[in-house]
């Protein structure tokens, strides 16, 4: 069975919120239900997009992958970056299509307070970057080191399929039958791209629950079948204003 994991990385809680206002999100419940629904016998191919997301959120999707009972294969058909970067190597197999890039970075934590709370944070990013780690370490073990790997997180680096393969992070390249661009390995050591611009994060999910509070007090409930009557004109346009917005804050 062939499913996709692709959007935004987030929690379970939050999964549902942003799907109402649009977001593509894949969720550690999603990959649960996908196991779930896989057919006996049938190994479960995940199609991967995802620029990243919420860390935890990738830890838990690669611990499910890694404890699931069946078959699992990830397919990453354009960005594996940052949590799912995590996420995605928590397969038995990552394939990756020629034009893929798999990026990894350091955790990132915003912090408000005195100079203990940084301290903590400080504290808590050091933790984050070894779990992070470890999971690389385990998938990349023979062909990057821990120290490499952590000089890899630091820089933020961008791979094209032959560098994720020489890294180890990906198994094989889609459509090359006769290993013309893994071949290309040593040529292209040095070309991963560290300057691509990222997309904007997701907003905060408190805040979007916020917002879709205020419109179901003004308007009926999202998803109701029945076409809209003159009375709700307005309505269905702070709706799409709402939206306007949230995408100018990306």
């Amino acid at each position: 069975m062939r499913t996709q994991m692709n959007g935004y990385v987030v929690s379970d809680d939050d999964a549902e919120v942003y799907r109402f206002f649009g977001y593509g999100v894949v969720s550690p419940r999603d990959v649960r239900q996908a196991i779930a629904d896989n057919p006996e016998g049938e190994t479960l191919t995940l199609e991967v997009n995802s620029g990243g997301g919420n860390m935890f959120a990738g830890y838990e999707i690669y611990t499910i992958l890694k404890a699931a009972s069946i078959p699992t294969e990830v397919e990453i058909q354009s960005l594996a970056g940052s949590a799912m970067s995590v996420a995605a190597i928590g397969a038995d197999k990552v394939h990756a299509s020629p034009v893929a890039q798999f990026m990894i970075h350091l955790p990132s934590l915003r912090t408000e307070g005195d100079s203990v709370e940084h301290k903590r944070s400080l504290q808590a990013l050091a933790s984050f970057k070894a779990s992070v780690l470890n999971a690389y370490e385990l998938k990349c073990a023979g062909k990057k080191t821990r120290s490499e790997l952590d000089a890899m997180l630091r820089a933020e680096t961008w791979m094209p399929v032959q560098d994720a393969m020489a890294a180890g992070f990906v198994d094989d390249v889609l459509y090359d039958s006769e290993g013309v661009i893994a071949s290309q390995a040593v040529m292209c050591a040095q070309s991963g791209i560290r300057a691509l611009a990222t997309s904007g994060g997701l907003p905060d999910a408190a805040e979007l629950r916020a917002r879709k509070a205020e419109m179901d007090k003004s308007g009926d409930p999202p998803g109701d079948p029945a076409p809209q009557e003159p009375d709700d004109d307005k309505s269905a346009l702070a709706l799409a204003k709402a939206r306007l917005e949230l995408l100018k804050n990306i």
